[in-house]
């Protein structure tokens, strides 16, 4: 059974919708540089009854209306492998410095301090306390700040999204790209527990 479809606009070849046959769900898409990203943070619900192998996924302070705010779910890591329909899969740490080093080179950033102003959603972010410059939001990918779930509560809404990252450490720690809303730059963070409830943001598998 195919489990997605991906239908780009003849318009805009940059934009198009990756529909989940699973629950049908839809997603808008991009396409920056050679890389096709969702456009919004990923909310399929899993369930080990439909054959899910980890079904473990929160909603931001158990609200519902956050999924149509695409604020999406949080998983935690393993949950985050295993969610992807098919041609699709949780990006790597390549993949994510991939995007860095094209929006670097895009816009002649001499370092990689601003990219993160070309990521975050121009709207939700808490005022940073910094002169820092305003989220431009110039390709779609729209971050949202969701913050993230650990131990059983949520953190940091307004202030951080946290990506995984499909890039381990060892048995108990996975990496994650986070953006924060007192800086401009999209950082990697290597030491996370596997159990916390972070954003996902899937790739095309090509």
């Amino acid at each position: 059974m195919i489990s997605s479809i991906l239908d780009f606009s003849l318009s805009n070849p940059n934009n198009g919708t990756l529909f989940d046959t699973r629950d049908g769900q839809s997603y808008p898409v991009i396409r920056i540089n050679n890389q096709i990203w969702l456009a919004e943070n990923f909310r399929y619900l899993p369930c080990k009854d439909k054959g899910d192998l980890f079904d473990t996924s929160y909603v931001s302070n158990n609200d519902n209306s956050y999924l149509d705010k695409g604020y999406g779910r949080l998983y935690d890591w393993n949950t985050a492998m295993n969610i992807a329909p098919e041609g699709w899969k949780l990006p790597s740490n390549e993949d994510f410095q991939e995007l860095i080093d094209f929006i670097r080179k895009d816009n002649k950033l001499d370092v990689v301090d601003e990219i993160g102003n070309y990521l975050k959603s121009e709207n939700g972010w808490a005022s940073s306390f910094r002169k820092i410059k305003p989220n431009n939001d110039k390709y779609g990918f729209n971050a949202k700040p969701v913050g993230y779930h650990r131990n059983d509560s949520f953190y940091s809404e307004g202030y951080y999204a946290n990506f995984w990252s499909a890039t381990e450490n060892n048995s108990d720690y996975a990496n994650s790209w986070a953006l924060d809303y007192n800086y401009e730059d999209f950082f990697s963070d290597y030491y996370n527990l596997k159990y916390y409830g972070f954003s996902v943001r899937l790739i095309k598998d090509f």
